[in-house]
């Protein structure tokens, strides 16, 4: 699934989750479930003047994780 709202602001809350392929993608939560599972955005790309920039096949899908696997949060900037 991709997620369908674009990125408006720079304050948005980020954390690193492990990809499963030998890195880490950063997310956001979108929605959350029961018993700390949760909705996350991947977030693959920057901001410029324009607004968001995506750097690709990753970025706006969205997939289910456990919170407690969420490490490094910081806002997204």
């Amino acid at each position: 699934m991709r997620a369908t709202k674009a990125a408006s602001d720079r304050g948005v809350k980020v954390y690193d989750v492990d990809s499963g392929m030998g890195g880490h993608f950063t997310v956001s939560i979108i929605q959350d479930l029961e018993n700390g599972v949760i909705v996350v955005r991947v977030w693959q790309g920057e901001f410029t003047d324009l607004g968001w920039k995506s750097f690709g096949l990753f970025d706006g899908k969205t997939f289910q994780t456990h919170r407690s696997k969420l490490f490094n949060h910081r806002n997204l900037c």
